[in-house]
């Protein structure tokens, strides 16, 4: 057996893993949407990443976090399958911001690794990955990047039938999940609508009994459901719409014997947009949304504990311009309100009311081959706590950029991205003061804590095409005022006490992908893909910064004949060593992974079916950026199987 395992290793190293997939190497075919200047990845100066169509259905997991986990550059959190929050280039919680078509979530899943993202990934068309700073254009919760789903909800362009629409059932052995939605689209001349459901389930997932476990996470089942509906009037000259939502789950908490969480969030989108073709203006967007966001976290079914709610609304207005014949850009003002709440004795951040306006402005110039990018913020953020004794925080944090692309050929560009953002502490960075159980510590904030600054300059090369492809990008940061929590060995309510603090940093690191052609004719397409990432996090006093991810290295074997695809990928995650204080280290292990997909026509439409078998070596791996390493282990061997059927 342990022969058997060592050929299938070797095996998996020839043929390993890539994140870079056919339809991701046709850059020129994908948008990036999540930018007011609509672009393909390869004229922007940030590195971006898209996963759409049959990737996306591939790839779509439990979470957003474990969706996106194989995109270069990202991992998750991994707090259970349920609660997986993307980390990008060794950054999570409140420095990466997740979108619904280009506004943010407004849920609370950045306050605790615990806490779930309240978007759907099955509902998303397309979702967009910015590597880097982008606080200029969404504020400063995206220091490290962002994550844009693109749902569709509100209908923005004219209904290309009067209905149409997919259904799609999916499921995996190793939680033994069952997935079933339905989306739906129609209209007729300047009216679209829009409506989907989905409902999911999911057991305890299994895991190689190497890990010490009885073969599961006990506790680490899910359930969730919801939908939405929206409208739109789709004209030459004005356009608008409005969405409704609905998001329900519950959930366990792996390390705790029946402690679970019942959440609820209500949303309502808007979207308007008014195109004026004018000399010097082009368009006037409007984008809002309202969330009502509710969780109760559980000890045990029937016993309540700790209540955490928000309300929230965010607002951004954008007018899209032309100066002179060579500039286009965008000047927006944002305002964000939040307004938190939690009750319970487990309440170990006080209730707060968060305020933030910002205005920003986005400036490109092409002149032949070369493209620049020079963007300003400027955001305004107060925050007030619920609690006799605490100070307010009131301040002004500030962000510039400036970008390059040079594309020296049709299908090559090289871009510099330089950027200076400055991002404000958050309400429990501030104030936190209680047990933080789902964590397993006692939290202290700081009230004192001030903007923490990063300059950032990232080193892009880029080549998409149908012959040989790349991608490799090259990023340092340098923080002043870094914020984390850092142990101060004392021990409270038996738990070990954790501050807030700050101290500078610097972080520095790679993402590095490769498309090789090896056969095309007709008997069908081959191709090998190689990738490798790695980010190294530094507190200038010599420590480590917590929770980084390792080297990962891969390749991967992908074959497509007409409508058919198959593929073979794996990816080695190197040991984990370099952790902060009192941080458990990390074992490697390499995931290898095939897949087969088809898409068939049926009349009008088409069936897509696809069979995915992940962790076919059944390794243990834990993963270094999860805070649940020591108990929730990445599932074992498991086969994914789902049916699409669009018409």
């Amino acid at each position: 057996m342990a022969s058997l395992r060592l050929r299938a290793l070797a095996v998996s190293a020839a043929l390993g893993a890539a994140a870079a997939q056919a339809q991701e190497l046709s850059l020129e075919e994908i948008v990036v949407t999540a930018r007011p200047l609509e672009r393909s990845p390869l004229e922007i100066a940030q590195p971006a990443s898209v996963l759409v169509g049959d990737e996306l259905r591939r790839s779509i997991a439990t979470s957003l976090g474990e969706t996106l986990a194989r995109q270069p550059g990202v991992s998750s959190s991994y707090f259970g399958p349920a609660a997986s929050r993307p980390v990008i280039r060794g950054l999570g919680g409140d420095r990466v911001l997740v979108l619904e078509d280009g506004i943010s979530a407004l849920d609370v899943s950045s306050l605790s690794q615990d806490h779930a993202v309240s978007l759907e990934a099955i509902a998303a068309r397309q979702i967009e990955v910015i590597k880097g700073p982008t606080a200029l254009l969404y504020g400063s919760g995206a220091a490290g990047g962002l994550v844009n789903v693109v749902s569709n909800r509100i209908p923005a362009q004219r209904a290309a039938a009067p209905i149409s629409g997919a259904i799609e059932l999916r499921g995996d052995t190793a939680a033994d999940q069952r997935v079933g939605a339905l989306a739906l689209d129609g209209g007729r001349g300047t009216f679209a609508w829009h409506m989907d459901l989905f409902d999911r389930e999911s057991r305890d997932v299994e895991v190689p009994r190497s890990a010490g476990t009885d073969g599961r996470i006990a506790n680490s089942w899910s359930e969730s459901g919801g939908g939405a509906a929206g409208a739109a009037l789709v004209g030459e000259t004005l356009s608008g719409g409005l969405a409704f939502s609905r998001y329900k789950t519950a959930y366990g908490i792996p390390g705790e014997e029946e402690a679970f969480i019942d959440l609820e969030q209500d949303r309502a989108d808007l979207r308007a947009e008014w195109r004026l073709s004018r000399p010097m203006l082009d368009a006037l967007r409007l984008r809002g949304s309202w969330v009502d966001y509710e969780h109760t976290e559980f000890e045990e079914p029937g016993e309540p504990g700790t209540v955490f709610a928000q309300r929230a609304h965010e607002a951004r207005l954008t007018l899209d311009h032309r100066l002179g014949s060579a500039w286009t850009g965008t000047l927006g003002i944002q305002y964000r309100d939040l307004d938190f709440r939690a009750a319970g004795d487990e309440a170990f951040v006080p209730s707060s009311a968060t305020r933030a306006t910002s205005l920003f402005l986005l400036q490109e110039r092409k002149a032949g081959p070369w493209t620049l990018e020079l963007g300003a913020r400027a955001e305004h953020q107060s925050v007030d706590a619920d609690a006799d004794g605490l100070p307010g925080y009131d301040e002004l944090a500030a962000s510039v950029s400036a970008g390059l692309v040079w594309r020296y050929a049709e299908d090559r560009a090289v871009a510099l991205n330089l950027t200076r953002t400055q991002r404000h502490p958050q309400a429990v960075e501030l104030y936190a003061d209680g047990p933080h159980l789902a964590a397993r510590r006692f939290e202290l904030g700081d009230a004192g804590l001030r903007e923490e600054t990063a300059v950032t300059a990232d080193l892009a090369l880029r080549r998409s095409g149908e012959s040989i492809g790349w991608n490799l990008n090259f990023f340092v940061s340098d923080y002043d005022r870094y914020i984390f929590p850092a142990p101060t060995g004392d021990i409270e309510d038996g738990l070990p006490v954790f501050a807030w603090t700050q101290a500078d940093a610097r972080f520095h690191g790679f993402e590095a992908e490769l498309a090789l052609p090896l056969y095309e004719g007709g008997r069908g397409r081959l191709r090998a893909t190689l990738s490798a990432d790695w980010v190294r996090g530094r507190l200038r006093d010599g420590g480590n910064v917590p929770l980084m991810p390792p080297l990962r290295v891969g390749a991967g074997l992908h074959f497509d004949r007409g409508d058919w695809h198959a593929g073979l990928r794996a990816w080695h995650h190197d040991r984990q060593d370099r952790v902060a204080v009192d941080e458990l280290p990390s074992g490697g292990y390499t995931l290898v992974e095939a897949d087969f997909s088809l898409r068939l026509p049926v009349g009008r439409g088409s069936l897509f079916a696809f069979l995915r078998g992940t962790n076919l070596l059944d390794e243990e791996a834990r993963q270094a950026t999860s805070p649940l390493k020591d108990v929730a282990p990445l599932p074992g061997r498991s086969l994914h199987a789902g049916l699409r059927f669009e018409f």
